[in-house]
């Protein structure tokens, strides 16, 4: 008889475990408490076509996503394309991300941008990310580049993800993140992978590959609980199923987890598990008649703003396979008690109105063709210092049991969410 696995969730994640251990012979069941997979890559219909609910795209070194493409022989579908990035601070809007547009970015004196350049060589110079881990961004960027700059450059964008939390991120997270955000980067500029089709043809491949492989996917059926009987583990759901598997992996956030195994974790994974936070998510989509900025990327440095970035998905992607709408993302990492987590679509568009005039005045609100939000609650994990030590092991003391988590990828906090 062929071992029994259940996992938990959905998303890349989980349907890329799936997808392997399935095909390796394992009897596979996934539990999806929601109505569709996908995960954070899910896909609204907008004029006959996909959109994703949150930006997506792929990096040159998300090797495994490439890998997966090709394996489920849709690698054509995969186009890289110019992706121009820009800085918004000082009342102004600079383009960013490569020696030419930092040699003309203005809010930096000329001695500073020698700094920030030698920081940044500094930084791909390092190796082992445990070698930077045990100090702060805030410390190391100081020190390697000086104040000035990390209060212009790197604490907005800090700030834009973990607000208050921003002293207590570890360089190991930065480091990651300008790691990967420079995997795709030229001295000519950025390019990244989208797919043709959005990110719903790899999400139907990944579907129909799992159920040629007999993998039972049950939609609305959320994991309550799972004990042990004998050398089995029973998944209790919410609707009231119980089922025996022999081994059991989770791809859901700590603090979803820590419910679901109450009574199978150790009290040292208990206090792993609860001391793992998380930001959430809140993105706003506009669909305009008019484009917003000539990037695709904007970060956001004026800590007055109260967004963090503008992702216009139709400066990557020409707008006429959307019937000419600009589809522009405003990305806000939030905690989940923050008043604009709770704002409707249409309050958080009249609240941020005004700042995106300040960023193009000549953005009307009769510009807008419709408005779709979406929120995610676990959306970035609080990375701070020394976080290898404080790491749950992607085995639990439970042998059959796995954690597929953000938390589980340090330094890293995104790969692309597959199951490697």
């Amino acid at each position: 008889m062929n071992n029994k696995v259940a996992i938990i969730g959905a998303g890349y994640t989980g349907l890329s475990c799936a997808k392997k251990l399935s095909e390796n012979g394992y009897e596979v069941t996934i539990f999806e408490k929601t109505g569709e997979i996908g995960g954070i890559a899910k896909c609204i219909d907008y004029n006959n076509t996909k959109i994703e609910k949150h930006y997506r795209h792929i990096f040159k070194s998300d090797k495994y996503v490439i890998e997966l493409l090709k394996d489920l022989n849709i690698l054509e579908k995969l186009h890289w394309n110019e992706t121009k990035m820009a800085y918004y601070s000082n009342k102004g809007l600079y383009g960013f991300g490569t020696p030419f547009t930092l040699l003309k970015y203005e809010p930096l004196s000329f001695i500073e941008k020698i700094r920030f350049g030698l920081g940044i060589v500094k930084l791909k110079l390092v190796k082992n990310y445990k070698n930077i881990e045990q100090f702060t961004a805030e410390e190391w960027m100081k020190k390697n580049c000086g104040a000035e700059i990390y209060h212009k450059i790197w604490e907005p964008l800090l700030i834009s993800k973990f607000g208050s939390r921003k002293s207590e991120i570890s360089m190991a997270w930065l480091w990651g993140k300008i790691n990967l955000r420079s995997s795709s980067s030229t001295i000519e500029g950025e390019r990244l992978g989208y797919l043709d089709g959005s990110f719903y043809v790899l999400t139907k491949k990944l579907e129909e590959n799992l159920i040629k492989n007999n993998c039972k996917i049950k939609l609305d059926e959320e994991v309550i609980s799972v004990r042990k009987d004998k050398n089995n583990y029973i998944i209790n759901t919410s609707n009231n199923l119980e089922k025996s598997f022999d081994f059991v992996v989770s791809t859901v956030s700590y603090n979803t987890s820590k419910k679901i195994f109450k009574d199978l974790i150790n009290s040292q994974e208990k206090e792993k598990m609860d001391n793992l936070e998380y930001t959430s998510a809140k993105t706003l989509i506009i669909f305009s008649k008019k484009s917003l900025t000539p990037y695709y990327w904007v970060n956001i440095g004026d800590n007055n703003i109260p967004f963090g970035g503008i992702i216009e998905h139709t400066n990557m992607i020409n707008k006429d396979k959307y019937l000419g709408a600009n589809i522009i993302y405003i990305s806000n990492y939030l905690y989940n008690d923050d008043t604009l987590y709770k704002m409707s679509k249409q309050e958080l568009f009249n609240y941020y109105y005004p700042f995106l005039k300040k960023i193009n005045n000549k953005f009307r609100k009769d510009d807008v063709i419709n408005l779709e939000c979406f929120e995610e609650l676990y959306a970035q994990p609080i990375i701070t210092t020394n976080y290898s030590k404080k790491c749950l092991d992607e085995n639990l003391q439970e042998k059959g049991i796995y954690m597929a988590t953000m938390g589980q990828i340090y330094p890293e906090d995104r790969r692309n969410e597959l199951c490697n």
